[in-house]
């Protein structure tokens, strides 16, 4: 998924060597809290996460110092799934995270961000062979009154979560009389996104993906593509991005609805195409839980039927942990879902416990490296190797390239050096509506 600008947090969590690495990084986030409180607040709020792992040291006890940062790793790599453009991500050492919310549109969002962190607890963490469930406590704080003060926020979400602690809570929210705002907000949400479903209120933007390999020799085989991302405008909340609008679909229970409606609306958009560039081909992110189901295999068979496109320009993007979590069912289902003809792309590649283990056996038409790599690879020569060694070993296994968060000129000449057969990133191109991707279409359109 490529729909984020930059986060605070590179693949590798930071590892604080002494107590003045702790308060360096506590003062990066309040630096960020206060940059977000003094711009323009007309319509929105800044809030605060702080999230602190439950009985952390009992794990370091039972399991040993390397099982707890191996955990703190695998929750830095969760964190990171749902991290965007509102959301800065911060190890503040010890079992404790922190999480920046901007541009805060209204309480009830921040504890849509909460849902969405509790709901990446569920899936079980894997030591050694020892299979553990880990649970969190978060304390929620925002500038009620407006206010510009990032130590008061930074006090009100401590006090939220001791009390969360205290009350054996998931989480607590510290504000101003929010509590039933906040309930009334996430209903009305979910009404509002059942309807906006049903009168096809929803609707697709597309970020680039540029093709770095133009030869005469390649072009044939590579051409210019696209990402499909919803969106969902609303009257009184703007433009809703999908960290908020996918966990919604998926609390309605209507994932299948989602997706029908995800892949024929690419489709559609396709074939629109089909004469200026008839090899484009559009991505599109596909829910984790319908992976390993026959719901997602039946649509595709019907939405095929109704739209002239040939499959391989559809691309299926599913993130690294769906095959970790149960890799021989996600296998089963994948190599299944290529015999229709469409592309998998594996999303946020190296950001998995054990990638190379399974390298050769993917089922996979496409890897997409993790913007934290491809981010700091031009300062960080260990970042530098790893997306050489990930373009080296997805090529001798027949599998493209993608590198997600391309942000200059210099990291593109640099992966067009190292053979990256796409880059994707706001120096390439935002997210944009169907017309403006069409009028990008045309001028780098290859047929």
């Amino acid at each position: 998924m490529t729909d984020i600008s930059n986060t605070q947090m590179s693949q590798q969590l930071p590892t604080p060597t002494c107590e003045h690495d702790l308060v360096v990084e506590r003062e990066k986030m309040l630096t960020e809290l206060h940059t977000q409180l003094v711009r323009d607040t007309t319509h929105n709020q800044t809030g605060l996460i702080l999230i602190d792992i439950r009985e952390f040291r009992e794990l370091n006890r039972s399991f040993g110092e390397a099982c707890g940062d191996s955990i703190l790793n695998d929750i830095a790599a969760r964190l990171k799934e749902i991290a965007t453009d509102i959301y800065a991500v911060f190890y503040l050492g010890n079992d404790e995270f922190g999480i920046v919310l901007r541009e805060l549109k209204s309480p009830g969002f921040a504890v849509i961000a909460v849902d969405q962190i509790l709901a990446s607890f569920k899936r079980v963490f894997e030591w050694d062979n020892h299979t553990l469930k880990i649970t969190v406590n978060c304390g929620v704080a925002y500038n009620y009154d407006s206010h510009l003060d990032s130590c008061r926020i930074l006090y009100d979400a401590e006090t939220a979560l001791k009390k969360a602690i205290e009350l054996n809570q998931p989480f607590q929210l510290l504000g101003k009389n929010e509590q039933a705002e906040v309930d009334q907000l996430k209903w009305q949400l979910l009404n509002n996104l059942h309807t906006a479903m049903q009168d096809e209120k929803l609707s697709l933007y597309y970020q680039p993906k540029y093709c770095l390999q133009q030869s005469s020799e390649v072009k044939n085989k590579f051409h210019n593509g696209a990402e499909a991302l919803i969106r969902w405008e609303t009257i009184e909340h703007g433009i809703i991005a999908p960290n908020t609008t996918i966990p919604l679909i998926e609390h309605l229970g209507s994932e299948a609805e989602l997706i029908r409606w995800l892949i024929n609306s690419t489709l559609k958009k396709l074939s629109e195409e089909s004469t200026l560039a008839p090899n484009n081909s559009i991505s599109i992110n596909v829910p984790a839980a319908s992976i390993t189901t026959k719901v997602l295999y039946q649509i595709l068979e019907e939405a095929f039927s109704l739209w002239d496109v040939a499959p391989q320009r559809l691309t299926l993007e599913i993130t690294e942990d769906v095959l970790i979590k149960d890799k021989e069912l996600a296998f089963d289902y994948l190599s299944k879902l290529r015999e229709t003809g469409v592309r998998i792309s594996i999303d946020d590649f190296g950001t998995g416990y054990s990638s190379l283990a399974y390298f050769k056996h993917i089922p996979a038409d496409e890897l997409k490296i993790d913007r934290a790599f491809i981010g700091s690879m031009l300062t960080d020569q260990g970042s530098k190797n790893i997306v050489k060694l990930i373009i080296d070993l997805a090529h001798s296994f027949n599998l493209d390239v993608v590198a997600e968060g391309v942000e200059d000129q210099a990291t593109l000449d640099e992966l067009t050096r190292m053979q990256c057969d796409y880059a994707q990133g706001f120096f390439i191109g935002k997210p944009m509506p169907a017309d403006e991707y069409t009028e990008w279409l045309k001028t780098t359109a290859v047929k």
